[in-house]
């Protein structure tokens, strides 16, 4: 929020120039309406991060023991049919967050191309540098659309999925230098299944690049010292990150939801259809093997997202 805070001070300095209407009000809006998403935000990793823990000490166990009578057995499949639909919800949850944060991201980028044009028609240098970053910011605004619905209809994510969204979730939880470091080559699953997901996610990297480029180009051209030129720049970093934090972090939860979603699903028919589904589901395997799943882990790291917003930003307007 503080990022907000700081482009409202300069967008104030600004409109008591009296050069156009006034800014501010509308990035207020835009500002208490990222703070409702980020909320939500919060509260759908901690939605996730209870559904999983109940997962993995309750639902798998009991999926896992050896059923000695029908009745247990019965109680196996009502326990997981019930998780599911409630999950289900949850899960529906996330997706309408999902919906939300696209449409947010498309109206901060619509105010930021607006003060754009107005910067470019107040400066005697740069102009067409502004245009330029005006249109990478467009470009970033659709990649991030794309990769997120995208993830949103992934039924079968694998491990490797999974792993690859928390990767780039804790990257981008770091500072800038950190990120910059973390190349698409390094994390790039080699499964068939990914191959439309690895694409969308080498355009949306190869676009963040060339945004940052145009960023600098922009800012090389105009005076550090100028009251329209400071606050683009500060703009259009914030309206960048922002957007490809909120990717990152979405993709992450929509995945989980999918391969959670998946896992049960091989659970039931297995304990539906033992004769016709022999092989025990990798859920339960890697339960038996090591006493725990991939899950705990996922569900510790969501913890620790919930825990690094800070409650306090949302108590005051």
């Amino acid at each position: 929020m503080e990022n907000f805070d700081h482009v409202a001070k300069q967008l104030h300095t600004i409109d008591l120039l009296g050069l156009t209407s006034p800014f501010k009000s509308q990035w207020s809006s835009l500002r208490k309406d990222f703070r409702d998403l980020v909320w939500h935000f919060r509260s759908n990793a901690g939605f996730i991060s209870a559904r999983l823990k109940m997962f993995c000490t309750v639902v798998l166990p009991l999926a896992a023991r050896n059923a000695s009578t029908s009745r247990s057995h019965d109680e196996k499949l009502q326990v997981l049919r019930s998780f599911m639909s409630i999950s289900a919800d949850h899960a529906a949850l996330t997706r309408n967050l999902a919906g939300n944060a696209l449409k947010f991201n498309n109206a901060l980028n619509s105010f930021n191309t607006e003060f754009l044009k107005f910067a470019s028609q107040r400066v005697t240098a740069g102009p067409r540098e502004l245009r330029e970053l005006s249109q990478k910011l467009t470009d970033l605004e659709g990649n991030v659309r794309k990769l997120c619905l995208a993830n949103g209809k992934f039924s079968s994510p694998d491990v490797t999925h999974l792993t690859y969204c928390i990767h780039r979730t804790c990257a981008w939880s770091k500072r800038k230098s950190s990120r910059a470091r973390m190349s698409h080559q390094q994390l790039t699953p080699g499964t068939t299944d990914f191959a439309t997901i690895d694409r969308l996610y080498e355009q949306l990297d190869l676009t963040r690049n060339e945004v940052a480029h145009a960023q600098y180009t922009a800012q090389v051209c105009h005076r550090k010292t100028d009251a329209i030129t400071t606050a683009q720049t500060t703009m259009s970093t914030l309206v960048s990150d922002e957007m490809i934090a909120l990717e990152s972090g979405l993709s992450f939860f929509l995945i989980v939801w999918s391969a959670l979603q998946s896992d049960c699903a091989d659970i039931l028919h297995w304990l539906q259809n033992p004769r016709n589904h022999p092989e025990t589901p990798g859920a339960i395997v890697a339960l038996l093997d090591g006493g725990q799943t991939l899950y705990a882990t996922v569900a510790d790291a969501l913890d620790t997202c919930v825990m690094g917003i800070d409650p306090s930003h949302f108590t005051n307007p």
